[in-house]
């Protein structure tokens, strides 16, 4: 049997600015985006049929609700493959964070069952298929660092952050993302991003400067003391800059050395369950191992 391994990154928010909604109620999006370290771990096994679904964390949806299972049962229809998969999710990146792991999990799908079935399909065609599933796919599948617009589907890479670490942690609490669009759209923003300046900052690699101007108009509408609490340890111990991701709840420091960033991780960790160290990685989802084994 032909299986892979595929390791899913999580996604943080360097700029999130929601700058206008479609017709249809998509709403536009102006961000940069970073992918990180921490990722999950999808084990993928060539069937003749079906898709089979099992998951280290058992609270996750474990069938067709799941992003992972949608994005298999796309790639066969998109492929015009009769096939199936067998799919074991190993998850690390917390859920209802703000670091997008559904959709890191579903690009993972995507690439593993493209280099199962050696379909071939270009980057371009996965993206455009990812789409379909949910807007933070296409920039799961490329990642690195990258300006990203429209949606989600137009992603303009920048160059590589230097080397530095983040320390985050996720309250004892989740965020709907539905709910903070919703929040958003009733609620009044005093402050937005400057990405022309978080871009400007990532090309000239510099990361007291891309500290200064991490901003994301969803924490605007969060009113948890927490979440400001956190901010503010990070920043006490030394962060160039702290900020949520995503619709959240997660917020993260951004820090110039590990030493540094494991001490805030520990200072943090008193406001959830756990607090992580992570560092910038210039890809998305990619192949870890492809083998065989004895069914």
């Amino acid at each position: 049997m032909s299986c892979v391994t595929v390791n899913a990154y999580a996604t943080i928010n360097l700029s999130l600015d929601v700058v206008g909604k479609r017709a249809d109620g998509y709403h536009l999006m102006d961000m940069v985006m970073q992918s990180v370290s921490l990722c999950d771990t999808l084990q993928i096994a060539r069937t003749e049929k079906d898709v089979s679904f099992s998951c280290s964390d058992q609270s996750l949806p474990q069938g067709s609700d799941n992003l992972a299972v949608r994005a298999a049962s796309a790639f066969f229809k998109a492929a015009g493959i009769a096939g199936g998969a067998s799919v074991r999710l190993i998850k690390r990146i917390p859920s209802g964070a703000g670091m997008a792991g559904g959709s890191a999990d579903a690009a993972a799908v995507l690439v593993g069952l493209n280099a199962l079935y050696e379909t071939a399909l270009s980057q371009e065609e996965l993206c455009a298929l990812g789409l379909t599933l949910g807007a933070d796919v296409p920039f799961c599948l490329t990642g690195g660092t990258a300006r990203v617009t429209g949606i989600g589907e137009v992603i303009e890479p920048l160059p590589n952050l230097p080397p530095c670490f983040f320390a985050a942690v996720k309250p004892l609490f989740s965020i709907s993302t539905k709910e903070a669009f919703a929040r958003f759209d009733c609620g009044e923003i005093a402050a937005r991003p400057d990405t022309s300046a978080v871009c400007r900052a990532v090309r000239k690699g510099d990361l007291i400067l891309l500290g200064q101007n991490l901003c994301n108009v969803f924490e605007q509408t969060e009113t948890a003391p927490v979440l400001q609490k956190v901010k503010q340890t990070l920043l006490s111990c030394g962060a160039y800059g702290a900020v949520m991701t995503g619709s959240g709840s997660v917020i993260y420091g951004l820090f110039p050395n590990r030493k540094q960033a494991e001490a805030a991780a520990d200072a943090v960790r008193r406001f959830g369950k756990e607090s992580l160290v992570f560092t910038p990685v210039p890809h998305g989802a990619s192949i870890a191992s492809k083998h065989q084994t004895v069914e």
